[in-house]
């Protein structure tokens, strides 16, 4: 019978193919894996005998066929379930059979009966599986048998395109399309969308569009009200898509905790951390509107990290029995149910855990030093149940239990072994005996007491004061206002200020001034207000105090932790200068703390591991990169910014300090000692005698002496520093780094003293030792017992095998004389055993077969024989260098070593062997040039630096010879041609590395070129690559 690709006649065309280099086999578009798929002939319904050639896959859970095998969407979808048989009607001819629909297919090369098997199979295990889970899902209905239905929505819609409406369902995490309600009885669609890839927006008065990575879907409903209810159960869908079930799924193992604690919702997926409840998302608006300090409302589907295993204990507990709490007096007329609205339910939550409404007393109410004692003595054991009913009627989180050794009722129960009696109290440190007693959502902080006080300035107080400089003042903190008066009895006060006015708070270290603790306010008219006492309790207190009324009740967490400034600033993201939002900060040691306009979580920053910092003089604002993200704050003119400055700088990590106070990478390793490394791994493998022979002193301590300044500053480039140079770098600094490697002297003697003659015994105990290292000193010694291992690889050249490196960094590392062997040993013993010790893997397949010399074309084909794929003609495969984030990508010359560029390699970048899209094109290019060489006018943009808003302008660009020279200033002669006298900038093509596409934040020097068409780019790289050739040859 003859085949035609036409459109179906009971489908609608939603072509959207993949680009050529998407495998569609590995994506992640399914939930289930596909089982089977290949072309198949079917036939449309009317009964033409004509065979349309389509691609068909089948999964768990459907058959599917599309137009061919690029498209990402199906022209019909067929569920595995509404299949009753599976008939072989003979010819290569089989039968799909539904309850409503018959789809008839032809096979080739005698796969006919292998689609049969695989068909019958499957519908006789999806059954079998669906009756064992006892789910019982219908795609028809699209509910589980507790009555609780997937659908979120459904109806239908106008689509952009088509003359009659679709009937759209919105299903768990997916959209599937009908053609109408018919179809989705039956169980046969069109075909879903994934939206864990998707975006919903409003584009008019009644439409809006959902938008895929593959197409975009622009539907029109019936009204504006219907569009925004579309819109909402969308974007709830997205957000489905993008969670995870885990958690949701154990903490509703417990029946309790199926239904709101509060409402009796089905499915909640929210949660209150500290009062133990699980929330449906209605009452989980309220309870986040009660503010940190009160409730901390958390997902079970987003907030994944959170959700430890001991917290996950603590909510097996069931919300019927933390509810004999927190309901027990509850009258059935008061109860909240999944219908109330808004202002009933938020009535409701106020008075049930602010007020402690209907809560069951505990016999000791009132008696707070009763309560205490009962607390200390109840978290010894395994009761969390009542230490929550002792918590939340009065009893002290932070109260002395007497016992010096053990002073809070943490830790007594850490030492008792009562790990989730630790996370209740963990998360209730700052809650529990004063939020029962408050009528109204946020705490309203109060504190009064003596404080002494100097005399307000403009200036920040630099120089230590003497007691003779402070006054005795009654100080009172109460709605919001700081009075302080000059004795307890005086009626009318000194002075005072609105909290809402207080730019920052600032605690001193102890002993800076004449009163040892101390700390300033710094108020918006640019005065600095300077209080300290001599009892550290009190000061506590009060820092505590003011703090929590200086910041929003969003922002709490930034003052529950041993701060050393807090306040808010104006800030920008990204490049845009205009119009600054307000956030909150907060700064101790290499921690930052920061709350964003419109954020409803604190973000916990390690300044150590920033990508930038800087400071822009004229404007006084501080910029931080921080995860590809830009953030510039303002200091406006501030006088507490400079201090501000001052410890962002210190945080950020210092090249004098111990290992865990360098600036780091996002693996823990210190930045000096990455960049080393990562020069040596690109430039010095081959390099004989590396690490031995001795460099420049004068360079070597000029070069130490920048990376301990700013290592993020410096730049390590082949032309400007020697090997050498660089490695005695690298190991002057792990000679003098403060307590070195292993943490200090005494910590490295079990190290020394593993002198065991059995190897496996002597691994076991590096191990050990290895896991008792701080988390940086660890990271660091395997970043660099890793780099050894991969400069021994290279033995042939370097001379450098694991014995000679022993005898260099084994004094170096344990910051010996090099008298004693045994510093030595234990450094080959890392080295050897190096798999084994750091629990790596090894070179993946087929890196480690390979030889050290191995090229780029060897290795491709290398790589063909061990998928088996044969080369066909027309294709041209090539080895990339490809950056993590697919932004940019660089063919490997087919004569360069790979084994060099594999260890040169950062966690950003990895290779891959694919096809060439552009080869065929170039050679075409290169066969028809006589001469090796181009020149024309290119937009061209040179990157300053991290944060560099280079714009592009025009340049005459000439490649040829060796070297790429670009022109600002262009004459044209009298013959036509284009002349300049001097080039604006010149490159040797041998240290060029030509990339394809663009990378935002490349280390400079980086040039970018934007060509005007893709003829033009094809022009230039056939122009690189034949000078590429020679230089090669």
């Amino acid at each position: 019978l003859p085949r035609t690709s036409s459109v179906d006649e009971d489908s609608i065309d939603l072509a959207c193919t993949l680009s050529r280099s998407y495998d569609l086999g590995d994506s992640d578009l399914h939930h289930t894996p596909v089982i089977k798929m290949g072309w198949l002939d079917k036939t449309p319904p009317q009964g033409s005998l004509i065979f349309q050639k389509r691609w068909v896959m089948l999964d768990a859970q459907y058959l599917r066929y599309f137009q061919n095998e690029k498209e990402v969407y199906s022209k019909r979808i067929i569920d595995i379930l509404s299949v009753t048989e599976v008939l072989n009607v003979g010819e290569q001819k089989f039968e799909v059979v539904t309850r409503n629909r018959t789809f008839l297919f032809r096979a080739e090369n005698n796969s006919k009966e292998e689609w049969v098997s695989v068909l019958k199979e499957t519908i006789q295990q999806r059954r079998s599986s669906m009756e064992m889970s006892l789910m019982n899902f219908s795609f028809t209905s699209g509910q589980h048998d507790s009555g609780v239905s997937l659908i979120s929505k459904q109806g239908y819609l106008e689509m952009n395109g088509l003359r009659s409406k679709v009937y759209v369902v919105i299903c768990a995490d997916r959209v599937f399309l009908y053609g109408n309600a018919e179809e989705h009885s039956q169980g046969v669609g069109i075909t879903y969308i994934e939206m864990n890839v998707g975006t919903v927006k409003s584009t008019d008065k009644r439409s809006f569009n959902l938008t895929t990575f593959y197409r975009t879907f622009s539907f029109l409903a019936e009204s504006a009200q219907q569009r925004d209810q579309w819109v909402e159960a969308l974007q709830d869908c997205v957000s489905r898509s993008l969670s995870s079930d885990v958690v949701a799924q154990k903490i509703w193992a417990v029946e309790a905790n199926q239904r709101c604690a509060d409402c009796g919702a089905p499915h909640p997926d929210w949660a209150s951390v500290n009062l133990c409840v699980v929330l449906c998302k209605c009452c989980a608006g309220v309870h986040r509107g009660l503010g940190q300090s009160v409730s901390k409302v958390r997902s079970l589907r987003m907030d994944e990290k959170v959700w430890t295993d001991n917290l996950i204990q603590v909510f097996l507990l069931g919300n019927n029995m933390v509810n004999l709490f927190w309901a027990a007096n509850m009258p059935p007329s008061e109860a909240l149910h999944p219908s109330s609205d808004s202002e009933k339910r938020q009535r409701f939550v106020s008075a049930k855990y602010c007020q402690g409404k209907y809560r069951r007393y505990h016999a000791l109410f009132g008696q707070q030093e009763a309560l205490n004692k009962a607390l200390c003595s109840t978290v010894q054991t395994d009761d969390v149940l009542e230490t929550l009913s002792l918590v939340f009627c009065g009893a002290d989180v932070n109260c002395y239990t007497g016992d010096p050794e053990l002073p809070s009722p943490v830790s007594m129960a850490q030492h008792y072994g009562q790990i989730l009696q630790v996370e209740f109290l963990t998360h209730n440190h700052n809650t529990g005996r004063s939020l029962i007693n408050q009528p109204s959502a946020a705490l309203p902080v109060s504190h009064t007491g003596y404080l002494f006080k100097t005399a307000s300035s403009i200036r920040p107080v630099t120089e230590g004061k003497a007691k003779g400089d402070f006054s005795r003042r009654w100080c009172s903190l109460n709605q919001g206002n700081f009075s302080y008066y000059e004795s307890e009895k005086s009626s009318s006060q000194s002075g005072g200020m609105k909290m809402s006015d207080v730019l920052c708070l600032l605690v001193n270290p102890p002993g800076k001034h004449g009163y040892a603790h101390s700390f300033e306010l710094y108020h918006d008219s640019g005065r600095v207000y300077l209080f300290g006492e001599d009892s550290s309790d009190k000061v506590k207190g009060w820092i505590k105090a003011i703090a929590k009324a200086l910041v929003p009740s969003a922002a709490e967490d930034l003052v529950c932790w041993p701060f050393e400034r807090v306040g808010r600033f104006r800030y920008t993201e990204g490049q845009s200068h205009h119009s600054p939002l307000l956030g909150w900060f907060s700064l101790g040691g290499s921690r930052l703390l920061l709350l964003l306009h419109g954020a409803d979580r604190v973000e916990n920053i390690d300044l150590r591991k920033i990508k930038e910092l800087s400071m822009e003089q004229e404007a006084g604002a501080v910029v931080l990169v921080d995860g590809g993200r830009s953030l510039r704050v303002e200091g406006d003119r501030r006088p507490d910014f400079q201090g501000w400055l001052s410890g962002l700088q210190q945080g950020s990590g210092r090249g004098d300090g111990p290992l865990d106070k360098q600036q780091l990478t996002d693996t823990d390793v210190p930045v000096i000692v990455d960049r080393c490394m990562s020069f040596i791994t690109q430039h010095g493998l081959k390099s004989e005698g590396i690490y031995r022979r001795c460099g420049v002193n004068s360079k070597i301590t000029a070069l130490l002496f920048f990376l301990r300044h700013d290592p993020r500053k410096v730049r390590l480039s082949e032309g400007e520093r020697q090997v050498d140079d660089v490695a005695n770098v690298l190991k002057r600094f792990l000679r003098e780094v403060g307590e070195g490697v292993f943490n200090g002297h005494q910590a490295s003697l079990p190290w020394l003293h593993t002198t065991s003659d059995e190897m496996s015994e002597r691994v076991s105990q590096y191990q050990a030792l290895l896991h008792s290292l701080p988390r940086v000193n660890r990271a660091t010694l395997g970043a660099v017992i890793n780099h050894l291992y991969c400069v021994q690889c290279f033995a042939d050249e370097n001379q450098m095998n694991m014995h000679n490196l022993a005898i260099v960094f084994g004094p170096t590392l344990f910051q010996m004389d090099g008298t004693d062997n045994s510093a030595g040993q234990v450094v080959e013993d890392l080295i050897q055993n190096y798999q084994d010790i750091f629990n790596v893997t090894p070179l993946p397949a087929p890196l480690s077969q390979i030889s050290q010399e191995v090229s780029a074309e060897e290795l491709v084909c290398k790589v063909l024989r061990r998928r088996n794929i044969p080369p066909q003609q027309g294709d041209y495969w090539s080895c990339f260098l490809v950056d993590n984030n697919q932004e940019i990508e660089r063919p490997l010359h087919y004569q360069e070593q790979v084994l060099t560029i594999y260890f040169s390699l950062g966690k950003d970048c990895h290779l891959v062997v694919k096809k060439n899209c552009y080869m065929e094109a170039i050679l075409t290019n290169i066969a028809g040039r006589v001469d090796v060489s181009r020149n024309g006018l290119i937009k061209f943009c040179e990157e300053k630096g991290q944060r560099g808003k280079g714009t592009f302008s025009r340049r005459l660009c000439v490649l040829s010879g060796l070297s790429l020279r670009l022109y600002k200033e262009v004459k044209v002669r009298e013959d036509g041609r284009r002349c300049s006298s001097q080039p604006e900038r010149e490159c040797s093509v041998h240290a060029l590395k030509v990339y394809c596409g663009i990378k935002r934040k490349l280390q400079p020097p980086s040039w970018y070129l934007c060509c005007e068409s893709k003829n033009e780019l094809i022009e230039w790289l056939a122009t690189f690559m034949s000078l590429q050739v020679i230089i090669f040859l």
